[in-house]
């Protein structure tokens, strides 16, 4: 079972506003005492930062003063926000104008925004509010007028999700009307396309303005198509930029108020809270924007982690059957947690299969000034015995660029030293392996990917049986159907299937069998990253993946007979799995096992071996290319080269519990680099769903 965590941060939610009543939505609804200092403040802007978020606002530069507008910026800190600071330069706020403000920040570049201003333009005189394009480099901020803008109101600027798509209103159908309307333009290199009206959404009658794009590519914007100006919502076409579908006005309690203005939608970068600007009656000279923010629905993500212990075996018995191994195995142990920024730490435990699971909730961010895109969390397990060294992880995800639940691999190394060329050998004891048949892996949840038919069939739809009708008229007899009843019965001895020891311990195998597909597949994921594998890689050598089976030494039904795929259709499916030529001509033939079989030179049934290893082959490698991106990448190119092997061991004196196995080699031929085996496990940091619309 997952010892699952949840990182929980209390909530204490304040409503400053001391007219609200306890029933009334707007309690949380909160307008932050440090943003509206005093000044008329509106139109946040985040800007993400390594070192955190900063927000830039919009404001009055003293009380009561309805002209001019100024650019500021408030630090983000785990506390809260702090009180904004008019922001010294004259590229942001231009001495020669009266209005700066309405920021809007690249989600992909932090040191480039598009500002409002409405400082004379070059060679004429005429002030109006226009849209610059600001960037920051050499410690210094520069800012030209933008292609885009009109001899009308151009204003609200907001970046779509990749920052080459820019959404801003403008009065330029109806100029001086009061009546805004909303257009898209496109970069492409260093200009920007035409402007385009978001004709679906906008029309001359009313106004729309302050755009906003939500890291799930919705607009948000604000009109006042029912009176107030109200905040909506589209979605938009991913191609075109335009939206797609209905608008709907946003239906969160106490956001949009009867009577009052609500502008300048803005979702914090981790997408868990909604800040926007109102004019609603707050105490202060009605008529005045301040700023306010509500918590969203919240998000729920997981992080599911795996402990691993990698290792030399040093086991002279199963060296003495399959040679030197390098092998990975899950670990029970405890892993410490650490959520950043917070300097508390706390601590969960993995189970027997090396798991263990946090909870990633965005009920925990306290503020929006706290919810950055990422969140990161600082693991580390705890050695499971002396020799082994365990490594800090920092894992940082993007939780804006992902849906569902994310994986992560802590890994406890094996300091011992040692040399060896490019080759790993990974196998699995004491699994029940290829026990349904002959040659079929025992598998529920990975059947799909192996061509074999399963014999799991209690959670498989059976076909729907259905009787003729019978004749309506002129009949002498009156007819009752009884339906058709499907029976399943055992196949006779040639399929080569023992179900009664399928039907007494096929669910239970199957379950071991899983878990050990999805370990190998951890260790083929951990080796294709390992330095040898990677300057191999990088010196354009390919990559031998060899699947290998073993047999056990029960004995074989006298009937039993090959029943699989007839090789034109294994070759269709597995066009570039090297067959043994042996087998090839086996299963052309359709021999039985015992009149057609071969030995090894260890003894045993050698053509069982090698079917089994062909069909766990097919299975392993279509498992590798759907789940890891470096193998399936690889393979597609041409730079693994997959086979599969047969191992018939001689089993006079081998313990049960090594009699049935699969495995896994992997190596670079030719190649050689000598190696201390595996170093103390370095602090990582590891980025999960890193960039998303921004690559």
């Amino acid at each position: 079972m997952k010892q699952c965590m949840a990182i929980a941060v209390l909530l204490n939610v304040i409503f400053m506003d001391s007219t609200a009543q306890d029933a009334d939505p707007m309690k949380e609804i909160i307008r932050d005492v440090n943003l509206n200092d005093g000044a008329e403040t509106y139109a946040l802007s985040f800007r993400t930062l390594d070192k955190g978020l900063e927000a830039w606002i919009t404001m009055a530069s003293e009380v009561g003063d309805v002209g001019s507008r100024l650019l500021a910026r408030s630090e983000c800190t785990p506390e809260g926000f702090r009180q904004p600071v008019i922001v010294d330069d004259e590229a942001l706020n231009a001495r020669t104008s009266l209005y700066n403000g309405v920021p809007t920040f690249n989600p992909c570049n932090p040191n480039e925004a598009v500002v409002v201003s409405d400082r004379a333009a070059s060679g004429t005189s005429r002030r109006s509010n226009d849209l610059y394009l600001v960037q920051y480099d050499n410690n210094k901020w520069t800012s030209h007028r933008m292609s885009v803008n009109s001899s009308g109101w151009d204003d609200t600027p907001a970046f779509g999700t990749n920052g080459n798509t820019l959404y801003f209103s403008s009065d330029r159908r109806n100029p001086g009307s009061g009546a805004a309307d909303l257009f898209v333009s496109k970069r492409n290199g260093s200009e920007w396309s035409e402007p385009v009206l978001l004709s679906s959404i906008c029309t001359d009658r009313h106004h729309e303005a302050s755009p906003f794009v939500s890291p799930d590519g919705r607009l948000y914007y604000s009109t006042n198509t029912h009176g107030d100006q109200d905040i909506w919502s589209v979605a938009l076409d991913a191609e075109s930029g335009l939206p797609a579908g209905e608008p709907i006005k946003l239906e969160i309690p106490g956001v949009n108020v009867k009577g009052s203005d609500e502008y300048h939608p803005v979702i914090s970068p981790g997408g868990s809270w909604l800040i926007f600007s109102s004019n609603r009656l707050t105490g202060v000279q009605h008529g005045e924007f301040r700023l306010y923010y509500k918590r969203l629905p919240p998000i729920v993500h997981t992080l599911n982690l795996r402990v691993t212990a990698r290792t030399k075996i040093r086991d002279v018995l199963k060296q003495k059957y399959f040679g030197k191994l390098d092998s990975i195995f899950n670990v029970r142990t405890s892993i410490e947690v650490q959520h950043l920024p917070s300097v508390e730490r706390s601590g969960l435990n993995s189970d027997a299969d090396g798991r263990a699971a946090i909870t990633i909730s965005s009920a925990n961010i306290e503020g929006p000034y706290a919810d950055t895109r990422t969140q990161t969390f600082v693991l580390s397990a705890t050695p499971h015995t002396p020799g082994f060294t365990g490594g800090v992880d920092t894992v940082v995800i993007d939780v804006t660029n992902c849906t569902g639940d994310f994986d992560h691999v802590l890994y406890l190394d094996d300091t011992t030293s040692q040399s060896k060329n490019c080759e790993f050998t990974f196998r699995t004891f004491n699994v029940p392996f290829f026990v349904t048949t002959y040659w079929c892996p025992t598998t529920r949840k990975y059947r799909k990917y192996t061509p074999c038919t399963s014999l799991f069939v209690d959670d498989v739809n059976c076909e729907t049986l259905s009787q003729p009708e019978h004749c309506t008229t002129n009949e002498a007899y009156q007819y009752t159907f009884v339906p058709a009843k499907l029976v399943r019965s055992a196949r006779s001895g040639e399929n080569c299937v023992n179900y009664d020891e399928f039907n007494e311990n096929g669910a239970q195998w199957a379950d071991v069998v899983d878990a050990n597909i999805e370990r190998m597949r951890d260790e083929v994921s951990a080796v294709l990253n390992e330095p040898c594998i990677q300057e191999a890689i990088s010196r354009g050598n390919d990559i031998e993946v060899t699947y290998i089976g073993t047999t056990d030494d029960r004995s074989i039904h006298p009937k039993c007979q090959y029943t699989g795929l007839s090789l034109n259709e294994i070759r269709k499916i597995a066009p570039d799995i090297d067959i043994n030529p042996e087998i090839a001509s086996f299963i052309e033939n359709g021999k039985r096992f015992n009149g057609g079989g071969y030995g090894g030179n260890a003894g045993g049934n050698q053509l069982l071996s090698d079917l089994r290893s062909l069909y766990f082959a097919i299975l392993f490698d279509n498992v590798c290319k759907e789940t890891i991106t470096t193998y399936r990448n690889l393979r597609s190119a041409g730079r693994i080269k997959v086979a599969s092997r047969g191992q018939a061991i001689d089993q006079r004196d081998l313990p049960y519990e090594f009699k049935r196995a699969a495995g896994v080699d992997i190596r670079i031929p030719k190649f050689e680099m000598i190696s201390k085996g595996f170093d103390a496990h370095p602090h990582r940091t590891i980025h999960l769903c890193e960039g998303g619309t921004c690559r």
